[in-house]
């Protein structure tokens, strides 16, 4: 009988399935913790694909399907999981073993994280048969019952009541408009903090990985300026002409971009910040300002991005002494 250490690959097979299968559990079964589990989940199968081959993070993806189905009931809730995080750990793995530059694997990231979100939109309202517009109107209803529960309780008089309804009023408009940006926006920050989780990990256990990455020069090509453009062409449209759906596609393709751009300008006001010649109690003092007036400094990176990714303001030679 042949022992198993001459077959380490198997063995590292099976562990990086078992790792897998046991994270998969945990965020099936306590709820809470199922976003922090999305952020490793992929790592097992990353390492397998720098260590061996894709052939072999494949064979730990079945392997850890197979465990997940024997020990969790609802088979559509094991396979939207493993959607999520196996391509994700199969692109990882496959752009860091190919030195992807890291630019260029973002990108390939973003698209992935737009394709997840509308999977995810689709399986949870067309499969499931629960519409965003059905959502919306179980929230107004939810909401009625507990205005009426605080009413009858002195807890809200009628004025204050009606203020209530007219928040809940707000708050499901917003999520009947903006549910798919959100979950895009929400992906995309899942999905590029497992890469540079990834990277990290890689680099720690000797894997070479792509050129270090540095947040204050991250740039844009110009031509993403017509990301704004087609979302404000989408939205004025859709508002002429009365067609809702072509609205709502306008305003969450802006609600994506004013979060990309709102991060590259950020990336522009800390390169600034570093670059300006003070002391450090300044710039400290500086930043708590910036944090204070969160509002205003929201509105100024997004001004500040969207700028950039046209004349590159970092490029400009701006004496900060």
């Amino acid at each position: 009988m042949h022992s198993m250490d001459k077959y380490p690959d198997v063995i590292e097979i099976i562990i990086a399935a078992t790792v897998m299968a046991l994270l998969g559990l945990v965020g099936l079964y306590i709820a809470p913790l199922f976003f922090l589990i999305m952020l490793f989940l992929p790592l097992p199968l990353v390492y397998l694909i720098l260590k061996r081959d894709l052939l072999h993070g494949l064979l730990a993806v079945m392997l850890t399907m197979f465990i997940l189905m024997v020990a969790f009931e609802h088979i559509k809730s094991v396979g939207l999981l493993v959607l999520q995080f196996a391509p994700l750990g199969i692109l990882i793995g496959l752009m860091i073993k190919n030195k992807v530059a890291v630019n260029k694997s973002m990108a390939v990231l973003f698209f992935w994280a737009l394709i997840i979100a509308a999977l995810n939109l689709f399986f949870s309202f067309v499969v499931n048969g629960a519409g965003i517009s059905q959502v919306t109107e179980e929230f107004r209803v939810t909401m009625e019952q507990m205005s009426k529960f605080y009413n009858q309780n002195g807890l809200l008089n009628e004025a204050d009541r009606q203020e209530y309804l007219a928040l809940t009023e707000q708050i499901a408009y917003f999520v009947q408009t903006f549910l798919p940006g959100s979950m895009a926006v929400w992906n995309i920050m899942m999905t590029m903090v497992t890469y540079f989780i990834a990277r990290h990990w890689m680099n720690r256990m000797g894997f070479t990985v792509p050129d270090n990455f540095y947040f204050t020069k991250w740039q844009l090509p110009w031509y993403s300026i017509w990301i704004i453009i087609i979302g404000l062409a989408l939205t004025i449209v859709g508002d002429e002409l009365t067609w809702q759906l072509i609205e709502i596609t306008g305003k969450n393709i802006l609600y994506i971009a004013s979060f990309i751009f709102f991060i590259l300008g950020i990336a522009v006001i800390i390169h600034y910040i570093q670059l300006w010649r003070i002391s450090k109690i300044v710039k400290s003092i500086v930043i708590v300002v910036l944090l204070f007036y969160l509002p205003i400094t929201v509105v100024m990176a997004l001004v500040v991005g969207i700028i950039d990714s046209v004349v590159n303001l970092r490029r400009q030679h701006i004496d900060l002494r």
